[in-house]
């Protein structure tokens, strides 16, 4: 097992690019997989810390203000672009950023219950106090995002001039690189979230319980090495939920190789 430590920031894997982690900036293109592309050739990387799509009212928002509180540069999201998810992504953000959650962090304001349970109150204040949220939301120019973006960087102060430690965050999963093993009797679990990393060229899967609680996360550089330990950790509970783990983590590799897109498939 490994600590979190052992890994550069972004802390939580996900579907986005890294620019400048000293910019004063995180983009946030919703469910808008297209407009990444064109904000990548459009903006400049210096001028943006992170640039992604945030897919998921839970899971999704949970990782990217993780990302956000744990880089204390970060002083600005922007939400552009489509928001396809149910409910919408920039619904939840906007919520959480003005009323914060309750007890059993659930967001206050929202007509449906969204509990955030892979965040503490401290990371949500730190949000809360130290970003702004910009709504660009169904905007899907790259110019007038870009626009915005360069407002913010010339009257945003210099990067000495900015606080220089984020919040503490609170990691309760393990991190666990892949070894292949024997094949073990299989167990109910959860179930798992899959992302590639094409700068260390490596698998990353996410293991979550019953109430949506990450409980692992297991890196490999190959679909066996990740299945062999996730079904050694008995984290999967029947063998056509195996099955799926299997292709998705096949596909996963395909595109690693390739050089070709990866969306996980639903189950």
């Amino acid at each position: 097992m490994i600590g979190k430590d052992d890994f550069k920031w972004p802390l939580e894997p996900g579907n986005y690019i890294v620019g400048s982690p000293s910019s004063p900036i995180a983009i946030s293109t919703l469910s808008d997989d297209d407009l990444i592309e064109a904000l990548h050739t459009e903006l400049n990387m210096d001028h943006y810390a992170l640039l992604g799509t945030t897919m998921t009212p839970n899971i999704g928002v949970e990782k990217l203000v993780r990302n956000i509180v744990c880089n204390p540069s970060i002083s600005y999201l922007i939400l552009a672009g489509k928001d396809d998810a149910d409910p919408k992504v920039s619904t939840v953000i906007f919520a959480l950023h003005q009323h914060g959650v309750s007890e059993g962090m659930r967001v206050i304001g929202l007509r449906r219950s969204i509990t955030l349970k892979n965040l503490t109150v401290d990371e949500i204040n730190e949000f809360r106090s130290r970003v702004r949220v910009i709504d660009m939301v169904d905007v899907r120019d790259p110019d007038e995002i870009s626009r915005v973006v360069t407002d913010i960087i010339e009257h945003e102060p210099h990067e000495g001039e900015r606080p220089t430690e984020g919040c503490k965050v609170d990691i309760s999963y393990r991190v666990i690189i892949a070894e292949d093993a024997p094949d073990v009797k299989l167990d109910e679990k959860g179930f798992f979230v899959i992302y590639i990393d094409r700068t260390s060229r490596r698998i990353i899967c996410e293991h979550y319980d019953n109430t949506g609680r990450k409980t692992t996360e297991i890196i490999g550089e190959t679909a066996r090495a990740v299945y062999k330990t996730a079904v050694g950790l008995g984290l999967v509970s029947k063998l056509d939920h195996a099955a799926y783990l299997g292709k998705e983590l096949a596909r996963a590799e395909c595109a690693l190789e390739t050089g070709s897109k990866y969306v996980q498939d639903k189950a």
